[in-house]
């Protein structure tokens, strides 16, 4: 609104004065009071009208070639500037920079010191780290601040308005005039017919001699009464003319205010509607901004959100964005698989590591696939190895079941892919795959690369049981044997020994699969 006030007060200013004779040219705007009318804008937030000014108070000191003003000019100027934002706070850099210039050829310390603070504030902003060292060094450099304090200079104030009121009272106060003129004429003229009527009464009472000389007498006062009346009445008209030329001037001027007064009235109306107009249209921008910046922002917390369910279970990572961090759980029943290629060394000599990695990359995010359809948890990969858990973040009495048939899964996958690549007299990637069921602990440790993994001694079993099984097998421990048992046909395979844990017994689970 700011500027539809300024704009108004110049539309009524050149409107009201439109009529007025020229009482000779204005003189050129001071310095101080452009620099004070420039803070005043700046101290109001408008801070693009602020370096303007600035910039004028600048022409102004390099005409009057005085060194402080212009050095403190520029430091307003760049102030005003990088307060702006954007590429302006470049701008902002060099007016500065050359204010610190003159200011220190000049010797003005102070001004030198608030210039280089302001300085290093723009260069923090636009994140120039270097140069805000520079900066710094310049500071060390100059003496300590002065206590003296910039230069203010008092607002002008505003120039008034006239008075149309005035004016308007002035044109009423006319009939009033010529009214009471009016009323003394008049009674002058009743006065003057009473004479004339005792007169006469007079003269009817004398004798014919004395009737005739009185007669005489009184035709001589008529002729200089009728004279003065004439000139009365002269007068009289005379002076109704001049009142009501008055009053045609007092119309003149008074439908010239009325004419500026609507003048004014509509630039103000248009200015308000114009500025309305900008203003919905200033708004309608920032909110077509707001809200692409707004799908901007969905659509990195979908694409970050998929990241982090990728890497964590859902319920897991919901729980570390609520809390920052999620808590380690226990399971009293939970089924680890572990999958690893044989001779993935002698294979690894074979072929190129990258044509390695792709191919290892490619039976992994297959083995994903799988698990993804039978709600299965994928744990990590250890080079050649792969392990998944079942029962976990959220239990599930079927999961034993669910891991054996996406093992089951994982074998097919391999021995059709093994196929082609035999046709193709390419390595062949052979798995073994071992699970057990028991309890552990299972969560997200530390504060960076976020893993979820599981601990406990049912893990190192599961990882025995891969390591003592056959290629293209499963082998399970007698805990998961007894849970799977109804479902899935087994082989016991006996006692066998295995490294720290003494004799185990395990089981063969047969390929026959009943229907799901």
């Amino acid at each position: 609104m700011k500027y539809l006030y300024a704009l108004f007060l110049s539309l009524f200013s050149i409107v009201l004065y439109a009529q007025a004779p020229a009482s000779g040219a204005a003189s050129p705007p001071d310095f101080k009071s452009v620099l004070a009318q420039s803070e005043t804008y700046f101290l109001q937030g408008d801070y693009a009208a602020a370096a303007e000014l600035a910039g004028k108070a600048v022409g102004l000191a390099e005409r009057m070639k005085n060194p402080d003003w212009l050095a403190l000019a520029k430091f307003m100027e760049g102030r005003a500037l990088a307060r702006q934002g954007g590429r302006r706070r470049g701008q902002a850099s060099q007016a500065l920079d050359r204010g610190y210039r003159i200011a220190l050829s000049n010797g003005n310390l102070e001004l030198a010191t608030q210039i280089l603070q302001q300085q290093r504030q723009i260069a923090l902003e636009r994140g120039k780290d270097r140069e805000a060292e520079k900066i710094d060094k310049r500071l060390d450099g100059v003496q300590e601040q002065t206590d003296g304090a910039l230069p203010s200079f008092p607002m002008p104030p505003p120039p008034g308005t006239p008075n149309l009121m005035d004016k308007i009272e002035e044109l009423d106060e006319a009939p009033s005039i010529q009214e009471e003129e009016t009323k003394e004429m008049t009674l002058e003229r009743k006065t003057l017919e009473h004479t004339i009527e005792q007169q006469q009464l007079a003269i009817q009472a004398m004798n014919e001699s004395q009737a005739k000389a009185r007669l005489t007498l009184e035709y001589q006062q008529r002729l200089v009464d009728s004279l003065t009346f004439h000139n009365l009445a002269d007068s009289l008209q005379l002076a109704n003319q001049a009142i009501l030329l008055r009053q045609q001037e007092g119309q003149v001027k008074l439908k010239n205010s009325q004419r500026n007064l609507s003048v004014a009235l509509a630039a103000f109306v248009l200015a308000i509607s114009l500025g309305l107009l900008l203003r919905f249209l200033q708004l309608r921008a920032q909110s077509r901004a707001l809200a692409e910046k707004n799908q901007l922002i969905q659509e990195e917390r979908k694409r970050s959100d998929a990241l982090l369910l990728n890497i964590l279970p859902a319920s897991i990572a919901e729980e570390l964005k609520k809390k920052g961090w999620a808590s380690a759980r226990h399971y009293e029943q939970a089924t680890v698989l572990f999958a690893d290629f044989k001779n993935f060394t002698g294979i690894a000599e074979l072929l190129p590591p990258a044509e390695l990695v792709s191919e290892l990359d490619y039976c992994f995010r297959a083995f994903d696939r799988i698990i993804e359809k039978y709600n299965l948890e994928k744990i990590k990969t250890i080079g050649d190895s792969y392990m998944l858990a079942g029962g976990l973040p959220e239990y599930d009495t079927q999961h034993t079941c669910q891991v054996v048939r996406a093992a089951f899964e994982m074998i097919e996958f391999l021995e059709t892919y093994n196929k082609e690549r035999q046709e193709k007299q390419l390595p062949l990637f052979e798995v073994r795959i071992g699970m057990h069921t028991g309890p552990l602990v299972a969560g997200v440790v530390g504060e960076k690369k976020f893993a979820y993994d599981v601990w406990g001694d049912t893990v190192n079993i599961a990882s025995r049981m891969e390591s003592a099984g056959a290629v293209g097998r499963i082998n399970v421990s007698a805990s998961t044997y007894q849970l799977i048992r109804n479902s899935f046909p087994c082989s016991y395979r006996g006692k066998v020994q295995v490294k720290h844990k003494g004799e185990i017994d395990m089981y063969f689970v047969e390929p026959a699969l009943p229907p799901v």
